[in-house]
């Protein structure tokens, strides 16, 4: 199944917000260092992404997650210094 952007990149900023706002309702308590790192990840817009990946994905299958997201995910995690949770079991 293709991958379907809704909204792009101001949907994804309109989720954090909104996210932050459930989560962490005293923004005082969220340290320095992470709404720095919050901040660039704000403002970097890969929705570009989306598009020029959109002919690799199948149009069968289950719902795929967009390309955008999963780079951010792991751009992120990269700038956190966290190991990737890893989607499949090792048999």
């Amino acid at each position: 199944m293709l991958p379907v952007n809704i909204g792009g990149h101001s949907a994804y900023q309109d989720l954090v917000v909104s996210q932050l706002r459930e989560y962490y309702p005293d923004t005082n308590s969220v340290p320095e260092s992470a709404w720095y790192i919050a901040e660039q990840f704000f403002l970097l817009d890969l929705a570009y992404v989306d598009e020029l990946l959109k002919d690799l994905y199948s149009i069968f299958g289950p719902e795929p997650r967009l390309p955008s997201n999963m780079i951010r995910t792991y751009l992120v995690s990269l700038k956190l210094k966290l190991p990737l949770i890893l989607l499949g079991q090792c048999n």
